[in-house]
């Protein structure tokens, strides 16, 4: 005979059960968007972008500097989404690759993306290290070998160049070896994203002649002086601007000079506003 239950314990259940029913839609909602997001995160002074599209790959470009990102990934994702398919890092400075490290205990990453140029510091050569233990493959960009990350989705590759490898180089300067793309979704350029690229790199993409249009640009070098070039910004020719930096950061990111040009924008700054969403169709 089954047990008889008293109100309060008939209570108690038909609430257990509505809260098991309110979390798992909170859960699965987010997995049948149709929509792609790219999400600028908030961690503090650095760059960490995560894309989602509709098909639910998770493209994560650079990591920040230290854990924050895994709390972000935290907010962005399921629980019980573990999964990063593509980690791009754009250039090996610390404020965009030391959070991997952290990343790569708590997330599958499928596949990493770099440039591959030399760089002996040591949490560079601990997330290499890690790479290979984990027997993750590595990809090297070209401009002609753009990306489908989705059925309607791409990431435009616009630098490095095919004819020029960065393998094993030692550059001085490692903000203008930043691999720079577009995300393109239904035939529209959404956002170009080109990590720390100072002007130098800049012209240089001017210069090559490849379409650099985009509706969103995220401020080069989190905003600072050496970035977003006249000639560049008029290229790009966006609408909307995102500045990645940590509040009150001893740079002074984003420089006013910089925010002179794009006051004419709808600008966003994660050290404001925490992450910036964008959701698109």
């Amino acid at each position: 005979m089954a047990p008889v239950l008293s109100k309060k314990q008939w209570a108690l259940s038909h609430l257990f059960l509505t809260m098991l029913v309110i979390l798992t839609l909170w859960s699965v909602l987010p997995l049948i968007s149709q929509k792609t997001e790219l999400i600028f995160l908030d961690i503090g002074q650095g760059d960490s972008i995560l894309i989602r599209t509709p098909e639910h790959k998770n493209i994560l470009i650079d990591a920040g500097l230290d854990t924050k990102v895994v709390e972000e990934l935290g907010k962005a994702l399921p629980f019980f989404e573990k999964e990063i398919d593509l980690f791009i890092l754009t250039h090996p400075d610390r404020d965009h690759y030391v959070g991997v490290l952290e990343v790569l205990g708590k997330y599958k990453i499928k596949q990493v993306m770099l440039t591959g140029i030399a760089n002996s510091d040591k949490f560079y050569l601990a997330f290499l290290d890690e790479i290979k233990r984990q027997n993750i493959p590595i990809v090297y960009p070209r401009h002609d070998e753009d990306l489908q990350i989705g059925k309607e989705t791409y990431l435009d590759i616009l630098y490095p160049y095919a004819d020029v490898s960065l393998l094993g180089q030692d550059v001085k300067n490692k903000n203008d070896t930043s691999i720079t793309l577009r995300l393109i979704h239904n035939g529209k350029a959404v956002a170009m994203l080109s990590g720390d690229a100072e002007a130098d790199q800049e012209r240089e993409l001017v210069l090559s002649g490849q379409d650099l249009s985009a509706n969103i640009l995220k401020l080069g070098h989190h905003g600072s002086s050496s970035s977003t070039i006249d000639v560049f910004l008029k290229a790009v020719n966006p609408e909307v601007g995102v500045i990645s930096a940590g509040h009150d950061n001893h740079f002074g990111h984003p420089h006013e000079e910089v925010m002179d040009k794009v006051s004419h924008l709808k600008t966003h700054s994660t050290s404001e506003e925490g992450a910036v969403l964008f959701k698109i169709f």
